[in-house]
């Protein structure tokens, strides 16, 4: 899968298992001079642009807070993040205007680091536009910006209940919000069948109820399958001791009405405890998830030697898988750039790169962030104009249409869709693709655009 998009799951499991004790977060304002190193205050312009300049937020997660429960790190981020900068400046920057970047880390555990950063930011920096990797699943790090600050925000992950309660058109993300991933899968398992003489139950926790209601229960009924009995999973912290006696009962339940699919809403309800229980009580259990998080449990389960592999089967919406993004354009445009950059070559997705501390270096998904990132807001910004404003910045994003999104093939925003990706289809986990297992295509992908 593309890298951008392991981090948001890995972090969610995480959250089951660990509290964090330090919100430190630490800065480092701008890479190497590339432009004017003076600049004139213009009136009327947004909040960090000047006359050559627009100061961008850079967030970026501080891989030693969470090192004892995670196996990857990105001990480069920043200068990965730096190599793009650079590039656009030297082709002339935004409409004549540097990139001048400021570096920001956060502890991703609470959230209490992400708004000590977004004050940071907002009122002490200046920023214009903030991008970037974010965790918080309350949303209040993300609306402190976009909302209290009314600063831009383009985001790795974004639910839809979140960008309603933003001013339209400032929070963004490149990828798909979990609602619209959730309503392609249940088109598309319309189409193809899937669902067919199944009895259908849903799993979802607590804070996942609006997807459940506004998306899943009303697409289930469309398909006209027959329904089984549904199961919320209270879900807080580290204890899930509740939570896996719930799902005892629920399953008792799945049990006796013939449930034998079951659409799972969350990532917290497909983390490995609970996939692992489900199939060991009901073997036929066809499972769908709405995040294509679960390959990291599929995989770490695979390279465990579990037999069968618990998520064996497990249907979700993806696009292209990292090593088909390795063959497009898009992929060879960041490639380029950075191997010319720093003559390091990057790793295919499925390469491990030791570091010394036996920790993966996670070089390939560092660097798709910093093209992604960095190009997905100089693509709008410049499109924006010289007249660089918020007020502009959300007219031009209402208005845009199909967009540059380095990571996909098909993408688009307008008014009411801040989500870009448009490249999807079904896929499901088959533990004999590579080492590890992958993704294998139920559906070619298309342009979901529409859905």
């Amino acid at each position: 899968m593309r890298g951008r998009r392991t981090v948001a799951f890995v972090l969610g499991a995480v959250m089951l298992a660990a509290a964090c004790s330090s919100s430190g977060s630490s800065s480092s304002s701008g890479g190497k001079a590339t432009g004017p190193t003076t600049s004139t205050t213009l009136p009327n312009l947004g909040q960090g642009v000047t006359s050559s300049s627009i100061k961008l937020g850079i967030m970026m997660i501080d891989y030693s807070c969470i090192a004892q429960f995670v196996d990857e790190q990105r001990p480069d981020q920043q200068k990965d993040f730096q190599v793009f900068v650079d590039d656009i400046n030297k082709k002339g920057g935004i409409n004549g205007r540097m990139i001048d970047p400021v570096y920001k880390t956060y502890c991703p555990l609470n959230n209490t680091g992400e708004l000590q950063v977004c004050t940071q930011l907002t009122e002490d920096t200046h920023v214009f536009a903030v991008v970037g990797t974010f965790y918080d699943p309350s949303g209040d790090a993300q609306l402190c910006f976009a909302q209290q600050h009314h600063t831009v925000v383009i985001a790795d992950s974004l639910t839809q209940q979140l960008v309603d309660r933003a001013p339209q058109g400032l929070l963004l993300t490149p990828d798909i919000t979990s609602e619209r991933r959730l309503r392609v899968i249940m088109a598309l398992l319309g189409k193809t069948g899937t669902l067919n003489g199944k009895t259908v139950s849903v799993l979802s926790g607590t804070g996942d109820q609006g997807s459940v209601v506004n998306v899943v229960k009303p697409g289930l009924a469309k398909l006209g399958v027959k329904r089984g009995s549904d199961g919320v999973l209270s879900i807080t912290g580290a204890d899930t001791t509740a939570a896996l006696a719930q799902l005892d009962a629920f399953i008792e339940h799945w049990k006796s009405d013939g449930t034998n699919a079951l659409v799972m809403v969350g990532s917290d309800v497909s983390s490995k405890q609970f996939v692992e229980k489900i199939k060991a009580a009901i073997p036929n259990m066809l499972l769908i998830a709405d995040t294509t998080g679960v390959l990291t449990g599929a995989q770490d389960e695979q390279k465990a030697g579990v037999s069968p592999n618990p998520y064996e089967g497990i249907i979700t919406a993806e696009g292209q898988t990292g090593l088909e993004h390795t063959k497009t354009p898009h992929f060879a445009y960041c490639r380029d750039i950075f191997e010319k950059a720093t003559g390091q070559k990057v790793p295919m997705p499925n390469v491990v790169i030791k570091l010394p501390n036996g920790k993966q270096n996670q070089i390939y998904g560092s660097v798709e962030d910093g093209c992604l990132f960095v190009n997905f807001f100089a693509t709008i910004a410049r499109r924006v104009g010289t007249n660089l404003t918020i007020a502009n910045w959300a007219n031009t994003v209402n208005n845009f249409g199909s967009v540059d999104d380095t990571s996909t093939i098909w993408a688009s925003i307008h008014k009411g869709k801040y989500d870009a990706d448009d490249t999807y289809g079904l896929v499901a986990y088959d533990p004999t693709k590579g080492q590890a297992g992958d993704w294998l295509h139920l559906t070619p992908e298309q342009n979901v655009g529409s859905y």
